[in-house]
């Protein structure tokens, strides 16, 4: 006789709801490896924020119905003045003179003597100015004595305007060349540069131009 299958009952088991950990959910939040937005940038600095406000003052300037007026014409100048500017930089432009006393930090521009060499009292000059401490301008009349004995003995061919490189490559095949050369550029260090000269620093300059036409003496 066969046996009856018995019944499978299954145990009835209640839904049990399951809370995840605090701790561990804020864990997770703060974990740079879940963070998908964009980085914060960070605060900008003070020139990022000046020119932030420039450029949306002049946003604000252009959108401006007044802008048809006047501004327009005020930012063409400004335009205008920084393409000069900018040319005439690019074209070594000394127009530093035209507002003052010459900036220190100007181009060099070596026409600076324009008076006739073969008129001027050196010697009076000359010791007028050392009276005087003005050490710059005796040095200036240094040179120029220096340029008139040059060309006295034929060996340059001075003109108002040339330069000074002009007078050092008519020097050329001659042995004057780099101790003329060297005078040259101390003139220029102490006329050009504006820098001030005291009585020891004077003298050490003055002692190269008088050796320098002790020179010529002899080779004349």
């Amino acid at each position: 006789m066969a046996v009856p299958a018995q019944k499978e009952t299954a145990a009835y088991q209640p839904l049990q709801i399951r809370y995840p950990d605090p701790q561990k959910i804020q864990e997770l939040r703060e974990s740079r490896d879940f963070q998908y937005q964009q980085d914060v940038r960070p605060d900008m600095s003070f020139w990022e924020r000046f020119w932030r406000r420039v450029g949306r003052y002049i946003s604000e300037v252009l959108q401006a119905q007044s802008y048809d007026s006047f501004w327009k014409y005020v930012l063409y100048a400004l335009a205008i003045g920084i393409t000069v500017f900018v040319v005439l930089k690019l074209m070594q432009v000394d127009f530093t003179g035209l507002f003052g006393r010459k900036s220190t930090s100007a181009p060099i521009t070596f026409d600076t003597y324009r008076e006739n060499i073969h008129e001027i009292d050196f010697a009076k000059l000359i010791e007028e100015a050392e009276a005087q401490g003005d050490y710059r301008r005796a040095i200036r009349l240094h040179y120029l004595r220096t340029l008139k004995s040059l060309t006295d003995l034929g060996l340059i061919s001075w003109k108002p305007g040339k330069t000074n490189r002009s007078y050092v490559n008519e020097l050329s095949q001659s042995s004057l060349r780099r101790p003329f050369e060297h005078i040259t550029q101390l003139f220029e260090y102490v006329w050009y540069g504006g820098s001030s000269l005291d009585g020891q620093k004077f003298e050490a300059v003055r002692r190269s131009f008088l050796e320098f036409n002790q020179s010529l003496t002899k080779a004349a």
